[in-house]
């Protein structure tokens, strides 16, 4: 897109801004309901999952999440706790465990 063409769109965009302000115009509003954090895993929880659930090795379970096996070990020892995007899929993994075939594939 040229320069030329990028500032004209912004000023179309402020007026259009200016006339909803002075209710000239309607504008559309979105609202969007945010989901809720992701859970905190304990090392313990995690460790189960691993083993009672998947039957995972560290290696091989730190393959399915994509991350270093120390990753792993590093959680489970309580040493580092998994961060929001980690977090979310351990809940995802625990909540539908055949998502793992379809993630292993």
């Amino acid at each position: 897109m040229k320069k030329k063409s990028i500032a004209t769109g912004l000023l179309k965009s402020l007026k259009e801004a200016a006339a909803i302000e002075r209710g000239e115009l309607k504008g559309r509003e979105t609202t969007r309901k945010l989901s809720r954090p992701a859970p905190k895993w304990s090392k313990m929880a995690i460790k189960r999952l691993r083993e009672e659930v998947f039957h995972m090795s560290q290696p091989v379970f730190a393959s399915l999440l994509n991350v270093r096996p120390a990753t792993v070990r590093a959680w489970e020892q309580g040493q580092r706790t998994p961060d929001g995007a980690a977090s979310r899929l351990l809940e995802i993994l625990a909540n539908d465990v055949d998502i793992a075939d379809e993630l292993a594939s």
